[in-house]
This record gives C-alpha cells, structure tokens and sequence, in this order.
C-alpha cells in the first residue's frame, strides 16, 4: 500500500462513484479499479460495495479510511512543517522534578527566535524511555537506585540509548510544614510507618523498576496516587501524608513543604537520557548545559 491509495479510497469514499472519483484524481478508471483492487487483495477484505447506483463503504472500508484519514493528515503536517518553514520544536519529558523550569526557561528566553513549540512533559517513566525510543523528545530525566539500575540500564542498551548521571542524591523525605515529623532532622522507616503515602502512578504497578518514588508501599498503610505534581504537594500540605524523592524543590510549593533526609537511605543518580541515533540540538546542549549549572548549586547547597 502506498499513500496515493489511501487517497484513492477517500476520494472515493467522498464522491460515491469509481468514474467520478477518477476524473478527480487525474487518473483511468481501470487504472484506479485496479488500484483498489490490489489493496482489498493485500489485506484480504472488500472496501467498497459495487452497485449500479454507485459505490459505498463496507464496515471494514470504514475502518480503513478512518487509519486512512489520519495517516494522510500526519503527512500533510509533515509536509507543511517542511515547505513552509516552520519554526523547530524542542521538547524535554521527564519525571516530576520542579527544579526543571529554570533550564527551561533559559532555553524559551535564548531561542524564541528559532524554536516555535516549546515542551515540557512530566510523566511515567515507561512514557519517558518510549518517547526517547521513538524521537518524540531530545531528553528525558529520571533517576537510577540500586533496585531499578540494572533493569533501567539494560533496556538502554537494548533501545539504543545514551545515559549522562548528572548528580546523586539520598532519599529525602517530603512532609507538610505542620505534620508531626516536621519537627525532626532525620526521619526513619519506622516513624514512617503509621503514615499514608503519597506515590505518583504508573502505567504497569507490577513493574517496580518503573517506579518514580524510592520508597515501596506497606500493606499496613494508605497509600494516595496521582499523577500530577501540584496535586501531591497540595495532598502533603493539606495532610499527614509524606512523599520520598530526591530532596530538591525551587518551586512555588517550597514554603509549605519541608524536607528531611531519610536515615540509612539509598542513594539515588539523576540521569539525563538520549538516542544515540539523534544528534543532540544546540537547544538540548544549552538545556543540559543550565541545568547541570542548576544541580551544581543544589549539591553544593546540601
């Protein structure tokens, strides 16, 4: 099959009639039957219903235009974005890490001029190493612990991906200002242990290297999920909830949450990931180049 099929079926599809459709497209009827033909051959299945009165869609030909339709309407995309000189996009997807806007926001600022689309996901981390698998984003960030490294490094190899550890940090503890724990400057496991948990989700909850948070979940304690960052600070700020991470917020959640480290905690590498097939952007090095600038002063600060 080829995209000039595809257009074939839509046309057709649009104006009911093989001789209508071909005076359209600047082809024979023959030449256009045959065509169709071929396809219905490829994939086993009749596109259209043949009649005197004209031509209609079977089920299965409207299920092909509908894949049809959206091909043809990434191509166009595609060939707008070339021909009529777009400006370049730039995205960066990751874990959630607030500290992140300040590289940003750097990149926005240096290249308005020459970049268009400017993106910053904060997701799962199977949506992470799949957008960098695929191109749909320059980097990604997330973290390697001694419990997920082997796997996380494993599936690099095998997608054809370059790592960079940018920083390492032992697991902090994220509290509301007011809640009981507040009070001390080290926190342990046991005084964890009558608290719910907050915990970002994942597609796949039985796959413990995809987890975003260091801490495993207890049988004996609640346990709240979202997906969204804000929504977690304002849970550990409106509660007696806690949160684990690596110990960094510049955001805006900074005056209501409180960090304290966790005792005996493993520590953890903040890592920035790219396909070794693409060749990194001056927006991607001048990001990377802002935030290790960014984690410089954090480590120095802790």
């Amino acid at each position: 099959m080829n995209l000039q099929q595809y257009r074939y079926v839509q046309t057709i599809a649009k104006v009911g009639s093989f001789s209508q459709a071909a005076k359209e497209l600047f082809v024979t009827q023959p030449s256009l039957s045959s065509s169709i033909k071929e396809v219905e051959s490829e994939l086993n299945v009749q596109l259209f219903h043949r009649s005197k009165s004209g031509v209609c869609l079977t089920e299965a030909g409207s299920d092909f235009l509908i894949y049809a339709k959206r091909i043809l309407a990434q191509v166009e995309d595609m060939e707008k974005h070339f021909l009529l000189g777009t400006k370049r996009s730039f995205s960066v997807i990751s874990q959630h890490y607030d500290f992140l806007y300040e590289p940003f926001m750097a990149v926005t600022e240096e290249f308005q001029s020459v970049c268009q689309n400017f993106s910053l996901i904060e997701t799962t981390t199977k949506t992470i190493l799949e957008s960098i698998r695929d191109f749909e984003s320059e980097l990604g960030i997330l973290y390697l612990n001694p419990q997920n490294k082997r796997l996380l490094e494993r599936y690099f190899s095998q997608e054809s991906l370059n790592f960079e550890v940018l920083g390492n940090f032992s697991t902090h503890i994220y509290l509301g200002r007011h809640h009981p724990l507040a009070a001390k400057q080290v926190v342990t496991k046991d005084d964890l242990a009558c608290y719910p948990q907050v915990r970002f989700v994942q597609e796949d909850s039985g796959a413990a290297h995809l987890d975003e948070d260091p801490l495993d979940t207890s049988k004996e304690q609640s346990t709240y999920y979202t997906s969204d960052r804000g929504t977690l600070m304002n849970l550990l700020a409106a509660s007696d909830a806690y949160a684990s991470g690596l110990g960094i917020i510049k955001g805006l959640t900074k005056n209501q949450i409180v960090l304290r480290p966790l005792k005996a905690a493993d520590v953890h590498s903040l890592v920035v990931i790219t396909n070794k097939m693409r060749k990194q952007t001056e927006m991607g090095e001048f990001f990377l180049r802002e935030l290790k600038n960014t984690l410089k002063d954090i480590l120095i600060a802790q």
